[in-house]
């Protein structure tokens, strides 16, 4: 299973304040695939007067799906949702870190090439370089 981004998982931290739900219920709505967005819905609209509490609703259909009354280990939305920020961070810091590298890379590769060039064309190139001032033979730049 893809592990869940800090933004999901602040999707479900808001469902559970809303619909005053536990960690368990939240991980079992989760394992469901239900819609967090939806779970007030269903319990504030008429339909959800004549349905039992939407924890008892989650407990139900876990039980008919899953053929127990509860998942095995429950874990604490919080310290997910800290995980996950905490390896999005790590990723981001190696993201950077791969890019840097890549430009120094790059820049290494460029001077290798023009020191080859240089090497290749021997005496013709010097090291000042065609548009320089420095030059006699070029023509004033303005």
């Amino acid at each position: 299973m893809m592990k869940e981004t800090a933004d999901q998982l602040q999707v479900w931290v808001e469902a559970r304040r809303r619909c005053g739900l536990t960690d368990a219920h939240v991980q079992m709505a989760r394992e469901l695939r239900m819609d967090p967005r939806r779970l007030t819905e269903c319990a504030s609209t008429a339909q959800g007067l004549t349905q039992p509490p939407l924890a008892q609703r989650i407990e139900n259909l876990y039980l008919k799906r899953f053929k127990k009354p509860r998942p095995d280990s429950i874990a604490p939305l919080r310290q997910m949702l800290h995980d996950a920020r905490v390896r999005e961070r790590a990723e981001a810091r190696e993201r950077r870190r791969r890019k840097r590298q890549a430009d120094a890379d790059h820049a290494e590769a460029a001077r290798v090439s023009m020191l080859a060039i240089r090497r290749l064309y021997g005496g013709l190139l010097d090291e000042t370089g065609p548009e320089s001032p420095e030059r006699p033979d070029s023509p004033p730049r303005y």
